[in-house]
């Protein structure tokens, strides 16, 4: 629990919780690891039905909602790193901390305007 606290202490940029759980796949796996809950430009919280490790990188691509799709954006690809990872205390899922560790400008944009357009209004989370 100490290291929960450190890291939300440490988080400098509050999340925004989307209106969206966007599916986030490992590219290296092919598979689904879980749904982006809330965003930042400098991370996420993933719930999922599997704990990521913490320390590991992932490159990943996440989906955008249908409406950018449908508009010719693509997934959004980046690599993160799990910064930390437990069971949900409100959800029957994991929740894991992603920091972004390499994304391009493309990819930083398309996080943006995916905030931008699909955070829920007013709500900023502190942890």
């Amino acid at each position: 629990m100490a290291a929960n606290i450190l890291i939300s202490e440490k988080r400098t940029l509050p999340r925004r919780e989307l209106i969206y759980y966007l599916k986030v796949n490992d590219l290296q796996s092919g598979r689904e690891i879980g749904r982006l809950v809330d965003v930042h430009s400098k991370g996420f919280l993933l719930i999922g039905h599997n704990s990521l490790n913490i320390g590991q990188d992932y490159q990943i691509s996440i989906e955008v909602p249908k409406v950018l799709a449908e508009q010719g954006y693509s997934p959004i690809g980046a690599k993160a790193r799990c910064v930390w990872a437990h069971p949900s205390q409100a959800r029957p899922f994991n929740e894991s901390g992603l920091m972004f560790t390499e994304t391009n400008e493309e990819a930083r944009r398309h996080i943006n305007l995916v905030i931008d357009l699909f955070a829920l209004p007013d709500v900023t989370l502190k942890a």
